[in-house]
């Protein structure tokens, strides 16, 4: 009796864990760095990128640091690490782009435009300190994503930066990005 009670309360373990999206410890294997690549190269839908960011965010970090990678597979680490909200994904996200952010290189202006999205997401105490600069970026693509990273924030800090960009603010889709964001920054009060 005993033990038919621990074989039932080792399934039902195992039934919520892979319901939660847990992978249960008899059929729990850690992804490759090749799998995690060939989907990344493939496409993946968001249910992909979470499934990702949960089983393989140090791997997400690597291919995303990596510059052997192409650039479209390194985008889309990047933008799975939106949904890997650890400690050590936000460092490595807010390090990403300020070691970006100087560059002029194309490759690294989207690379840079995909970490601040996903820093967006994640929010955090630094967000505004590291996303605001990119809002007097050369690029207005690089401006637009700053604004939307911001907006996505909602962190009140962003609402002086996003104001002192719109006034100066030439290009029409970043202006309406940034009133976008203000909308969002603002909404909470």
């Amino acid at each position: 009796m005993a033990g038919a009670i621990i074989q039932i309360t080792v399934l039902l373990a195992a039934l919520v864990a892979a319901d939660a999206g847990v992978p249960s410890n008899d059929h729990a294997k850690a992804p490759t760095r090749a799998e995690v690549e060939s989907a990344l190269a493939k496409g993946s839908a968001p249910g992909e990128l979470q499934h990702w960011a949960a089983t393989a965010d140090g791997i997400l970090t690597a291919v995303a640091a990596d510059r052997a990678a192409s650039e479209t597979v390194r985008a889309r680490a990047l933008s799975a690490l939106a949904y890997a909200r650890t400690s050590r994904v936000h460092a490595f996200l807010e390090n990403f782009i300020l070691e970006k952010t100087p560059s002029s290189a194309p490759v690294d202006r989207v690379l840079l435009r995909r970490a601040a999205v996903s820093l967006g997401w994640q929010g955090g105490a630094r967000v505004v300190e590291v996303v605001a600069p990119l809002l007097d970026h050369s690029d207005a693509d690089v401006r637009l994503d700053a604004a939307a990273a911001l907006g996505l924030a909602r962190a009140r800090e962003a609402e002086a930066p996003l104001r002192a960009r719109l006034t100066v603010e030439t290009d029409a889709a970043v202006r309406r990005q940034i009133e976008a964001a203000l909308k969002a920054v603002t909404a909470t009060r």
